[in-house]
């Protein structure tokens, strides 16, 4: 007689199979990664995917809203837009497989970027910049292209960080000190990005 596994809830299961496709998405863009895949990697029969899901794409466009959702959580406590910046910057540094997988979702092109759904922290980050002094004075800047292009640099740093560092001949115990002058250059940005 064949022992069955004992029940597990729903929820349970939902969390398995999300982490699962994060830990694959982590490594390899979406259209590299199968269902029986994410199944073998946790342990569980690919069926209970399409049962709890419905589709590799259904998937695939939760863990992206939830990793967004996460980071939108983080910098959305503060009314400071530098502080808003490095929040996130600190959240992508924190959980790396998760923006790798967001990164190649959007580099895959199966998943493009917008202000709703899972991408809505770009909201979050524009809406405080446009509540500062600076809002009604960018000149021929874009609020858009700023709200981007930090979003880019603090993101990208986070990703890069590490290596960036020992290229410049710093190490760990430097990390603050520079993250302390990125937040300074992000602020006189945020001041004037007539500069």
């Amino acid at each position: 007689m064949v022992e069955r596994a004992p029940y597990r809830k729903r929820d349970e299961v939902r969390e398995d199979i999300l982490r699962a496709t994060e830990d694959l998405l982590a490594t390899r863009a979406p259209s590299e990664v199968t269902l029986r895949q994410i199944a073998r990697h946790g342990g569980f029969q690919h069926s209970l995917i399409t049962r709890h899901f419905g589709s590799k794409d259904e998937l695939v466009a939760e863990v992206l809203q939830r990793t967004m959702q996460q980071y939108a959580d983080a910098v959305r406590d503060t009314d400071d837009p530098v502080d808003g910046f490095m929040r996130g910057l600190e959240h992508v540094a924190s959980h790396p497989a998760s923006f790798q997988t967001m990164a190649r979702a959007l580099m895959d092109g199966s998943h493009p970027a917008s202000s709703e759904g899972p991408f809505n922290a770009f909201s979050v980050h524009r809406g405080r910049l446009e509540r500062t002094t600076i809002g009604g004075d960018l000149g021929n800047i874009d609020l858009d292209v700023l709200t981007v292009a930090l979003m880019a640099l603090t993101t990208g740093w986070a990703f890069t960080e590490d290596r960036w560092l020992r290229t410049a001949g710093y190490t760990d115990n430097d990390r603050a000190r520079v993250r302390n002058q990125l937040s300074e250059l992000i602020r006189r940005l945020v001041d004037d990005p007539h500069r």
